[in-house]
């Protein structure tokens, strides 16, 4: 049974990084379920759901409750009862607020009353604040400011050297893209590090679906003959991921931020990012088994048309075959980098009796890009793309660049999942050492094309676009 966490140890911003780690994995589940909805989740991953659900309320209270949470609100509340105080205050110094240049009219410079001077004299010294967005009537008060008698913060030795430096805890970064892969996978509960399922051999429909039985309708004494299916075994093993990271006992204790969930909500992120990596491209040598990697020997390439121009990088009709030889085409989604974004939105096929243009693509909201050929469209970083060049021949283009696949038909197991932190490693050093350590693995169930009983369109759940040369075909 799970440890109970209790947030109210917690520091705040340390909160702030569990808050965002666990909403990304009820991101994870909502971008599924509205995307994909022919596909019910689990038992197992409806419990995560609602559980990770209510830690996210959890946390949200948790962080509500602290003093920086407070302190945010609050000053909300109070920052024009701030404004009217000091304006107050220095009404009853009985001078008014006068910046008077030999060579300005306005002894004001523009401001009506001491409250609106202030007012953006408060904006001005916010962290958030650009220096465009400064009143330019008080930086006129700032440059026009007559001799060089006065205290000024531009003179650090003349009382520069007072003005207190700020920092906020708060990291600014980039979201990476969540993963929109695993969620599709069919899971494989692992409780050792290798686990065998068996699986029919049942991808030629030559003579047999189910991989070798066959029925005969026979008279009522007639004899038939025996038939069995074949089987053979996939085999998950899960291999470790592993990633480390060491901290000064000094940096942690000053740094208003935490640098434990700092480091951790980091290493938690470069796994996604190996993740999706390999479920693409991976090698399945101690490594998951990438559905776009050749050696995937179900992967369908599927050839450009023929007399297909160069520059034509990606026709309709590629679209079209592509959606034909996907199996499971109801639950696929399509794949593409985001240097074919243009291409894409602009794919249309003939309409019957020469009656116009069919689009392919339709840009919709919601978690992804845009629909194609009435399946999601997913445009990410980690699809093959524009290898050199500008793109604007085929030959400048990597392999696979465009993918139509059902994840469904691969298997993914997750053994263990741990953040371990040690004291012990470097002591002398005076610092902690942070690891991150996940066992996993993940490959195709299918080992071969799927063979029609009649016709030579032969189908896979991972089909990609070659980037062939057919101008002379």
């Amino acid at each position: 049974m799970p440890a109970v966490v209790d947030y109210s140890k917690m520091k705040h911003a340390e909160l702030k990084d569990t808050y965002n780690s666990t909403l990304t994995v009820v991101n994870s589940f909502i971008d599924r379920v509205s995307n994909d909805k022919d596909k019910e989740l689990t038992k197992e991953e409806l419990d995560q759901w609602k559980t990770k659900t209510n830690e996210l309320e959890e946390i949200s209270n948790a962080m509500s409750g602290t003093q920086e949470g407070l302190l945010e609100r609050s000053s909300a509340l109070t920052f024009n009862s701030q404004i009217h105080h000091l304006s107050n205050n220095i009404r009853n110094l009985g001078t008014g607020i006068s910046v008077t240049p030999a060579f300005e009219k306005d002894p004001r410079y523009g401001f009506r009353t001491d409250n609106e001077f202030l007012q953006e004299v408060l904006n001005a010294c916010k962290p958030s604040t650009s220096t465009e967005k400064v009143d330019p009537r008080l930086r006129a008060v700032i440059t026009n400011a007559v001799g060089s008698d006065e205290y000024s913060k531009g003179d650090w030795k003349a009382t520069g050297v007072l003005i207190p430096e700020a920092m906020i805890d708060r990291i600014l970064s980039l979201t990476p893209e969540a993963d929109f892969i695993t969620p599709r996978c069919t899971r494989i509960p692992m409780a050792v590090s290798t686990v065998k399922i068996p699986a029919r051999v049942d991808k030629n429909h030559a003579t047999s679906v189910t991989g070798g039985t066959r029925v005969y309708r026979t008279n009522e004494t007639g004899t038939v003959d025996k038939t069995k299916d074949q089987y053979e075994m996939i085999a998950l093993e899960a291999t470790e991921i592993v990633g480390e990271a060491a901290a000064t006992k000094i940096l942690m204790r000053e740094s208003p931020i935490s640098i434990p969930a700092l480091i951790e909500a980091s290493m938690k992120l470069a796994n996604v990012d190996k993740r999706i990596d390999e479920m693409l491209l991976g090698g399945g040598n101690g490594t998951p088994l990438g559905v776009i990697n050749a050696a995937n020997l179900a992967l369908l390439s599927v050839d450009r048309q023929a007399g297909q121009a160069d520059t034509e990088i990606i026709s309709g009709m590629d679209v079209i075959h592509m959606a034909k030889r996907c199996y499971g085409y109801n639950q696929a989604i399509w794949l593409a980098n985001f240097d074919a974004f243009e291409i894409i939105q602009t794919l249309v096929i003939e309409s019957p009796n020469n009656a116009g243009l069919i689009k392919l693509f339709s840009p919709v909201e919601g978690g992804v890009t845009g629909v194609l050929w009435g399946r999601p469209i997913f445009f990410t970083e980690y699809m093959p793309g524009i290898a050199t060049g500008n793109g604007s021949t085929i030959d400048e283009w990597d392999d696979n660049f465009l993918a139509c696949i059902n994840f469904s038909e691969v298997l993914y197991g997750e053994r263990y999942q741990e953040f371990n932190r040690s004291v012990h490693v470097r002591f002398s050093e005076r610092e902690e050492v942070f690891q991150f350590v996940t066992a996993n693995d993940a490959r195709p169930w299918w080992k071969t094309t799927l063979s029609p009983k009649r016709g030579i369109t032969t189908r896979s759940p991972f089909v990609s676009l070659s980037n062939d040369d057919t101008s002379s075909d």
